[in-house]
């Protein structure tokens, strides 16, 4: 029996981030880009992340809430940051102080900041969501054809952005991509002012019909391309490894984990990593999932409990070494998030996002 000591470790390629980024630069040249940093830069650490995004000119940043966006103000003095869910009653002069650009989303915001605008007659920076057709957020139907009867109602807003959002970038044929573009121009022509935002990372692949004059990239910017046919090109962000704590030889018939759910057939050979789901690996990938030791798979057997996870290394290589310390590649060169993702049943967006703060946490360049 061997016992090892170290952690698992995630490892984020800010020049990989950075390449991204200017990727999409290159297949949206007409537009800005935009980076989307919400929770918490999809988990891989926005005080990280924001500044490496600015230092090759990104100057323009989505978040969620404003606690995101207060947080990113503090990082980033100079940029424009939008706030996804807009301004809430009561948060009028938060938004004030930290220069936050609401992203209305209902007619009620829209009254609320026109008022709060005129109280005192300065102008305030507002993005106008429309929805058209996911019926997530953003002005319905009707809320939008009473703003366009009565223009009033935007006086004291500067309309900064016209934006909606695809329901289903990720798939080039599926037909609500051409009805909402179809519907996003319709209502642009409503709306005049301002830039018209309607791509995603999904939507930046279906070409430049979509790109408009400015483009929101999320999870592509962290090297997930969420297109079917790989046609954004992005570079892998994030390596996951974890160590081998203990390497046992058990016998034909035993079985292995909570609940006993793998019974194993044959003498093997397994190896117990320092990784579970109170690290963000998600209990799914049980029975089904991979890591690998020098690019080559051993399969997950058992259940992921909390801080562990066991895989049946019988089957390597005799020159792939495996020993207390090795260290397993959860996500890297030869498991990619969606692979991952996949066999947890799940998509990369909530890998990504679940990753927990226990791991050891380098930012490469």
């Amino acid at each position: 029996m061997q016992v090892g000591v170290t952690v698992a470790e995630l490892r984020i390629d800010l020049t990989a981030l950075q390449a991204n980024w200017q990727r999409f630069r290159a297949l949206a040249p007409r537009s800005t880009v935009a980076s989307m940093v919400k929770a918490d830069a999809y988990g891989l650490g926005v005080r990280h992340v924001a500044p490496a995004l600015a230092e090759v000119g990104c100057r323009e940043f989505f978040v969620a809430e404003p606690a995101e966006g207060i947080a990113l103000r503090n990082l980033l003095p100079d940029v424009d940051i939008h706030v996804l869910a807009g301004v809430g009653p009561g948060a009028e002069a938060t938004f004030d102080e930290y220069r936050l650009v609401p992203v209305l989303i209902s007619l009620e915001q829209v009254e609320r900041w026109s008022r709060h605008a005129r109280s005192d007659g300065h102008s305030r920076a507002g993005t106008l969501h429309i929805d058209t057709g996911m019926n997530r957020t953003g002005l319905d139907a009707n809320e939008t054809a009473i703003i366009v009867n009565d223009p009033s109602i935007l006086d004291g807003i500067e309309l900064v952005t016209v934006m909606s959002h695809l329901a289903c970038a990720e798939d080039p044929s599926h037909e609500l991509n051409r009805r909402q573009r179809e519907r996003f121009v319709q209502l642009r022509k409503q709306f005049p002012t301002g830039r018209a935002s309607l791509a995603n990372s999904g939507g930046i692949g279906l070409g430049p019909d979509y790109h408009f004059d400015l483009v929101r990239p999320g999870i592509g910017l962290y090297g997930v391309d969420p297109t079917p046919d790989g046609r954004l090109v992005v570079s892998p962000v994030v390596t996951l490894t974890a160590p081998v704590l203990q390497i046992r030889t058990a016998a034909a018939g035993d079985t292995v984990g909570y609940g006993a759910t793998r019974r194993l057939v044959g003498e093997r050979r397994l190896a117990t990593l320092a990784v579970g789901y109170g690290d963000g690996y998600h209990r799914a990938a049980s029975d089904v999932g991979w890591v690998a030791f020098g690019g080559h798979r051993a399969p997950i057997v058992g259940r992921v409990s909390m801080d562990l996870l066991t895989v049946d290394i019988t089957d390597l290589p005799a020159d792939v070494r495996v020993e207390t310390g090795t260290m397993a590649e959860l996500i890297g060169e030869t498991l990619t998030i969606h692979e991952v993702a996949s066999a947890a049943g799940t998509i990369a967006y909530e890998v990504l996002t679940n990753l927990g703060q226990r791991y050891a946490r380098s930012y490469t360049r």
